[in-house]
């Protein structure tokens, strides 16, 4: 008997008990549903906080830092690794390129300095370096990209940082200026509170002022010269490169004899972090399987009914040359169509939900091969889990006993 045949009667012994089939299948829609919102929105979770903090750019390079034995090296304002420190070691072999390690975010400069009056507050004085408009304000105006160009002495303080100076009448500041590392800029505007992200803190969540990048960097460094970023050639091995670095560093650093250097494993720590939130993703989504497992018993109750309902016909087409293999399979295509249904339903169901969260969050959910494919692949695995008993236990009985 052809499988085309197997599965038309499959599907019009579905088709009679509409009602039975309906209910049987709505577990499996909520848990197929469940699993595939969790999924997309577990991925798009990842993919949001790679791209929010810039997680990419970790990739395949290696920290170094450098800690001097006295306070005086810093407050004389020297750099702890100088150009020959950097120019040294990229003609180590396997080494791409060095860099100094700013404080970068999706393209985005971000720094941080004193700001005179503020007092003593639990909070970090953040810049963010702007080259377009900044943040819309709630007094005066905001950074704009001309005083990027024309390197403007302009600065957009938070409401807190308002506060903090002039606690009575914080508006009164604009067209003030005010000290910040020891240079004067004015305050041509006044943003609300940044506020922490809905899903991950970045350093845009804790940004206190913004100024012009071309501003900022006349008067100060905007890379902090204490860390160095080594990238390495993609097909070096990457302990061996990293030891013989910092091994070049402590013999022919410039300051080795007025301080200590340090790795700092970037790339180990981004797949640490990586690995983190792809195990949250898979434990949701086990957790969201229970549901399947429930909804596979129901499956197994449909099929063991439909059994024992359909004896006399099982008796007369094993009567009329059908073997064993053929009862089996229609019984196992019955339960992997019921399931199947189930599952496209489902995995419909799950995509909704998932762009209904894309709206309302920052993340993007979208339809992908990946969930098309887990969504079949469940419904499949749990159509013949959860089938072959039943099935088995029909091919099993007796011609004779059939016919009675």
């Amino acid at each position: 008997m052809r499988i085309s045949e197997i599965w038309k009667t499959s599907l019009k012994a579905i088709g009679k008990n509409k009602r039975r089939s309906f209910l049987t299948m709505i577990g499996l829609i909520i848990g197929v549903s469940a699993v595939i919102t969790v999924f997309s929105i577990g991925r798009a979770f990842e993919q949001y906080s790679s791209e929010l903090l810039g997680l990419d750019s970790f990739d395949n390079s290696i920290g170094y830092s450098f800690t001097p034995k006295n306070e005086d090296f810093t407050e004389n304002g020297l750099d702890a690794f100088t150009q020959e420190d950097m120019s040294r070691l990229e003609t180590l072999d396997g080494v791409e390129s060095v860099d100094y390690y700013d404080q970068t975010e999706n393209g985005t400069k971000y720094a941080e300095q004193p700001i005179k009056d503020v007092g003593n507050t639990s909070r970090t004085n953040s810049f963010k370096l702007l080259k377009a408009e900044g943040t819309p304000v709630l007094y005066g105006r905001p950074i704009l990209e001309s005083d990027h160009i024309n390197e403007n002495r302009a600065v957009v303080i938070d409401e807190v940082t308002a506060k903090a100076i002039n606690e009575k009448e914080p508006q009164s500041l604009i067209g003030k200026s005010i000290s910040i590392g020891g240079h004067l800029f004015k305050v041509v505007g006044i943003m609300a509170e940044r506020q922490p992200g809905p899903i991950v803190v970045s350093q845009d969540s804790s940004v206190t002022a913004e100024i012009p990048e071309s501003s900022y960097e006349r008067f100060f460094k905007s890379e902090k010269h204490d860390m160095i970023s080594v990238n390495m050639k993609q097909t070096v091995n990457a302990e061996e490169v990293s030891k013989n670095a910092e091994n070049m560093l402590k013999e022919q650093g410039v300051w080795r004899d007025f301080g200590n250097y340090a790795t700092e494993d970037m790339t180990s720590q981004v797949d640490t972090l990586r690995t983190l939130l792809t195990s949250i993703t898979l434990l949701i989504s086990v957790i969201g399987g229970i549901s399947l497992f429930i909804s596979g018993i129901g499956v197994m109750n449909m099929i063991y009914i439909s059994v024992s309902e359909r004896t006399k016909e099982i008796g007369v087409r094993r009567a009329m040359g059908a073997t064993k293999g053929n009862i089996m399979k229609q019984f196992l295509l019955e339960g992997v169509t019921l399931t199947l249904l189930g599952g496209t339903i489902g995995y419909l169901f799950g995509m909704l939900f998932g762009v209904l969260v894309s709206m309302i969050t920052p993340l993007s959910v979208k339809p992908d091969l990946f969930t098309v494919l887990l969504a079949a692949g469940l419904s499949v695995v749990v159509g013949i889990i959860f089938s072959w008993l039943p099935a088995k236990n029909a091919a099993k009985k007796d011609i004779v006993t059939l016919l009675r």
